[in-house]
């Protein structure tokens, strides 16, 4: 099961020790190593960064953002590849 960190990413990378955390925030905010509860995805919609192609909401999307301000959240569905 996937893990939510605070800056609004579900974790896509570990740490040095193991713990979860988000690669795209690491660096610039602490939000980024600190884990919350999931949010309701119930409903909701995510877009892909990219090419804007829609699915539903869930952490175990790639690169999945949770955007509670924003009508969809976004992700990215691998349209241009994964290099």
């Amino acid at each position: 099961m996937k893990v939510m960190m605070k800056c609004g990413h579900a974790a896509n990378a570990k740490t040095a020790d193991g713990r979860p955390c988000c690669a795209i925030c690491a660096g610039l905010t602490d939000e980024a190593y600190e884990a919350v509860p999931p949010p309701p995805l119930e409903g909701r919609k995510a877009v892909c960064s990219a090419c804007g192609k829609k699915t539903d909401s869930r952490l175990e999307l790639p690169f999945f953002e949770y955007r509670p301000d924003k009508e969809t959240d976004m992700y990215y569905c691998g349209c241009f590849g994964w290099d």
